[in-house]
């Protein structure tokens, strides 16, 4: 039997295509999950990547590299497409890959990129988001998965540490 493609999400590749065109990005998501001590199953591989006319020119490298096209349509990618996109979710050869930029302090690119860890992923060295940084991401954003993310590092880490969110946590 022969499968067209990989059957699950390929970090390694990823890891190894975004570092190979100088992408800057931090690991976030499930596989940032894994990295801080709850394995679990997951679906595609997520990158925090900065805004700017740099970060657009890298990010449009890397796309053309993993060969991604929109994942929603399959659309091939312009700089009118990455220019302007808070999140951008693409098929590649290494699965799907969500593309994500903007927010506020403590969940923007340069402080999620401060505090990140770097981590040996398939031989390449790349920043994962640390655990006060996937603590953010999952509290902003209440879904049932990250509901059950906190609890287990949390079970796993004793106390998470909680940085104020704008609009979450506004008294």
């Amino acid at each position: 039997m022969s499968l067209a493609g990989p059957s699950g999400p390929d970090l390694a590749g990823v890891v190894r295509d975004a570092n190979a065109v100088s992408l800057p990005y931090v690991v976030v998501g499930g596989f940032s999950v894994i990295a801080n001590g709850y394995v679990r199953a997951t679906k595609d591989s997520d990158l925090l990547v900065p805004d700017g006319a740099d970060a657009n020119e890298a990010v449009l490298r890397f796309i053309g590299v993993v060969e991604a096209t929109r994942a929603y349509d399959g659309k091939s990618l312009t700089s009118d497409d990455v220019g302007g996109e808070e999140h951008l979710r693409v098929a590649t050869r290494h699965g799907i890959v969500d593309l994500m930029r903007g927010g506020l302090p403590p969940l923007d690119y340069e402080t999620v990129a401060r505090y990140a860890v770097a981590t040996e992923v398939g031989g390449e060295v790349a920043p994962v988001a640390a655990l006060r940084s996937i603590v953010g991401f999952k509290r902003l954003a209440r879904r049932p998965r990250d509901k059950t993310d906190l609890e287990e590092l949390e079970s796993f880490h004793g106390k998470l540490p909680i940085d104020p969110i704008p609009g979450l946590d506004d008294v």
